[in-house]
């Protein structure tokens, strides 16, 4: 890896430059919609499938944010509100099924152990990103994928994870305010984490092919 954590984090500020607001908009959305299944689901504090269906319904929401960071980073349009909804008539199978694959595989992993699912849910972090780049992949290819190129990679993202404590700390004092400022931060740093990942060439074909659909962008 080329870069520094800090230069991850710089690289990210100034993608992010001039477009705050409107980022933490679009997380406010986010967040508040992410809401809506504990709300709605956990009646009397009991669980309910109200809530899981609820939340599985956020998948393709999840992938719209995501892909809309690594766009931006690549120096396209910022994220608009719209394209979290938009998304669930243009390619919501597709969204769907990536985003609920490396959740249901990552819970899986938990189900063994804590530390080998932590482990495997950030060699499945890169997978809608590469939905995102490659729409004609599986998704499990996508996921497939995602393990090949973090190998060797996965303790550098959750340390570039960790350096973001601090910012979540000052989040939990101002009550969660700052979030929707800290989360796009740390979405950004991470779809520049991607960029630079698939640059090394590991593996040879995801670079070539996250290159061409940068030029086509």
């Amino acid at each position: 890896m080329k870069s520094t954590y800090k230069e991850f984090r710089e690289r990210a500020w100034a993608m992010l430059e001039g477009k705050w607001w409107q980022m933490a908009v679009v997380m406010l959305v986010f967040l508040a919609l992410s809401m809506v299944p504990s709300m709605l689901g956990f009646p009397m504090g009991k669980w309910s499938w109200t809530t899981l269906v609820l939340t599985l319904l956020l998948c393709p929401m999840t992938y719209a944010l995501k892909a809309g960071f690594l766009r931006m980073d690549r120096g396209g349009e910022t994220i608009k509100a719209g394209e979290l909804f938009d998304i669930y008539k243009t390619n919501f199978a597709g969204s769907f099924a990536v985003v609920f694959l490396t959740i249901l595989f990552t819970f899986l992993w938990m189900l063994l152990f804590f530390i080998p699912g932590v482990i495997m849910s950030y060699a499945y972090s890169m997978a809608i990103y590469i939905a995102a780049d490659h729409p004609e992949l599986t998704p499990m290819e996508c996921i497939k994928r995602s393990k090949e190129l973090m190998k060797g990679h996965k303790w550098n993202l959750f340390v570039l994870d960790l350096t973001f404590i601090g910012w979540m700390l000052l989040a939990l004092l101002t009550g969660g305010i700052l979030t929707l400022f800290v989360a796009p931060y740390q979405e950004m740093a991470r779809a520049e984490f991607y960029r630079e990942i698939i640059a090394e060439g590991q593996p040879e074909e995801i670079t070539a092919d996250a290159a061409v659909a940068a030029e086509a962008e």
